[in-house]
């Protein structure tokens, strides 16, 4: 399946309506309690996994999740990058996002061969290009890039941050994103990855922030949307209230895919509660190619609830300013075309 075209005209998604929407629901503790003296009731059947086409093998095969985190995580600390996990976060998701797909190896050798600056740039690039495209899931993953506009850095930073691009490369990041297609870069959650490596585990206790295994997540996306194809049609909402990066979108996604559908063709709506979390989700929308009506919010489902109103203006609001930045570089590029005509007259004459 082709990436969409998401610098398409962003129209209103449709609100979800009760019958057409699945909420994924998320495992609860009491579920993986010791019950081996309790009886339990018969299971059903697990649905099996939908068949996917053979993965393409690129140079070096990928790492494993659990590796790439562990090895970001390690070069940022071991560089003495400090507490800032959004400058490592932002590295891998402008690794995810780097627009330019199908050609890992030759990308990975350029980015070896620039300096901190320059690796700095082009955070701030990819973080450009992907605004003018899908400003709303930009702005929610914001946090990632923010960052990048400083004027200056400490040396430790830019030792780091350069230590770290060549971490995730060295981890094959880009085996991972560097995909034409996009259901071959929704194998592997990378930003989940990249978040509970860099967060220390007191800090996930604190937050109970536990993200779903991703075998889980297969298990339960099976499950739940089933094997009908015909179920699953154009329009149809999948919601998920504790999306954490998006993990059990991942799982639905390649499902629907399975099943010879375009998730592209659906809405997808996270919302969680942790902004590094939500940014990651963001980023993932992008690179798993969940078309125009995904988006993603970041607050306390449990404080506020539904979410879905807030992050439809917030969407219109971004996508006007993004609109309106494109009016005012036309004409300011209008402008610029008429001074030179004007000024190649002047010397002609």
């Amino acid at each position: 399946m082709e990436q969409l075209d998401l610098f398409a005209d962003l129209g209103e998604p449709e609100a979800p309506k009760a019958g057409k929407a699945i909420t994924l629901p998320k495992p609860t503790a009491g579920q993986w309690a010791n019950t081996a003296a309790k009886p339990q009731p018969q299971q059903p059947a697990l649905i099996p996994e939908a068949p996917r086409r053979p993965r393409p093998e690129f140079a070096i095969s990928p790492a494993d999740g659990a590796a790439f985190g562990e090895k970001v995580s390690t070069a940022w600390h071991q560089a003495h990058g400090g507490n800032r996990m959004e400058i490592p976060l932002g590295i891998v998701a402008t690794l995810a996002l780097w627009p330019q797909k199908g050609y890992p190896r030759t990308l990975a050798e350029f980015l070896r061969g620039l300096d901190a600056q320059q690796l700095v740039a082009c955070v701030r690039e990819v973080a450009a290009y992907w605004w003018m495209r899908r400003p709303d899931l930009i702005d929610t993953a914001s946090v990632l890039f923010r960052w990048a506009e400083q004027d200056t850095y400490a040396a430790n930073e830019l030792q780091a941050i350069r230590a770290t691009f060549h971490a995730a490369l060295d981890a094959n990041a880009l085996d991972h994103t560097g995909h034409e297609d996009p259901e071959l870069n929704a194998d592997i959650d990378l930003m989940s990855w990249a978040v509970t490596s860099l967060r220390h585990h007191t800090a996930r206790q604190g937050l109970g922030e536990y993200h779903t295994p991703p075998e889980v997540c297969d298990m339960m996306a099976a499950q739940i949307i089933g094997r009908d194809p015909e179920a699953i049609h154009d329009g149809y909402s999948i919601l998920d209230p504790c999306a954490g990066t998006g993990g059990m979108f991942r799982s639905a996604a390649q499902h629907v895919r399975g099943l010879g559908k375009d998730p592209a063709r659906l809405t997808w709506f996270a919302q969680e509660i942790d902004p590094y979390s939500a940014a990651g989700c963001a980023v993932n929308m992008i690179v798993w190619g969940m078309g125009p009506n995904a988006m993603v919010a970041c607050g306390d489902t449990l404080a506020e609830g539904d979410m879905w109103n807030r992050a439809v203006e917030h969407r219109r609001m971004l996508v006007k300013a993004r609109d309106d930045a494109a009016a005012a570089m036309a004409i300011a590029r209008a402008v610029r075309q008429v001074e030179r005509l004007v000024s190649q007259g002047s010397e002609a004459a």
